[in-house]
């Protein structure tokens, strides 16, 4: 199977290698064609009707992005090359285990979609198409980098107060909703990374101190959509309501 050219309208082609086209193809990815990214937001902003879906590919697409950056500036030396490969398919499976309407499930006391990940990822489609990796508990590799527990030095990438999953939702989000407070430099924030030694040994993800202003819109970007997009009075009404209705019909 050769790989295949995927057009999104933020990110423009995102281009899927064969083994990662089994992925999604696999009943538990295409699952996210239906869960609404910004749950009751569409209420408000009609154009938030997109999914985690396309979401997900534009993490994945971003992850690449990120890593062939960290490669040529040879800041994964000494990293072994299938840790890339688990960070873009974490990347690309961030969001697997997400309900429906997104995060008002689990504001009304159901488990975490981190938790639910790990049950997708036990499905017998997905973990066919990632044991063709040819890397090693691949499924256990990719939930751990998911929920954050990683001690891969590229764990930041997943998980942390720069992931790429925030930099892709912010600039979506916005973009979908049609407001001007995601704006994220994510050219320079992504060429902005590196590879940091921490004391007591081990390896994380950092900021060059050029990228210190990228960095200050992607936090300020977050800030500004949460206030104006994501805690909007009449989506949190709805998304209240929303939440009532379940813990009755569960009750």
């Amino acid at each position: 199977m050769d790989s295949e050219v995927i057009r999104d309208p933020l990110w423009g082609n995102i281009r899927v290698d064969a083994e990662t086209v089994l992925v999604l193809d696999s009943e538990p990815f295409q699952r996210l064609r239906f869960v609404r990214q910004l749950g009751h937001a569409f209420l408000v902003y009609p154009g938030a009707t997109h999914t985690r879906f396309e979401h997900a590919l534009g993490t994945y697409h971003l992850a690449g992005r990120a890593l062939a950056l960290l490669q040529e500036r040879g800041e994964l030396a000494g990293i072994e090359p299938e840790e890339s490969t688990l960070v873009r398919l974490a990347a690309l499976l961030h969001d697997v285990g997400h309900y429906p309407f997104s995060h008002a499930l689990e504001e009304a006391g159901l488990p975490s979609h981190e938790v639910l990940a790990v049950e997708h990822l036990a499905h017998p489609d997905l973990r066919a198409a990632l044991e063709r990796l040819g890397v090693g508990s691949p499924a256990r590799r990719i939930a751990a980098l998911i929920a954050g527990t990683s001690a891969s030095p590229l764990q930041g990438l997943i998980s942390g107060s720069l992931d790429l999953d925030k930099i892709e939702y912010l600039t979506r989000d916005a973009r979908m909703c049609g407001v001007p407070y995601g704006a994220v430099d994510v050219d320079r924030l992504l060429h902005s990374l590196i590879v940091v030694s921490l004391p007591g040994g081990g390896r994380t993800l950092g900021v060059h101190e050029k990228g210190a202003s990228a960095l200050e819109s992607l936090l300020f970007a977050k800030y500004q959509m949460y206030r104006n997009v994501y805690w909007h009075h009449a989506v949190r009404s709805a998304t209240a309501m929303f939440k009532r209705l379940v813990r009755e019909a569960i009750a």
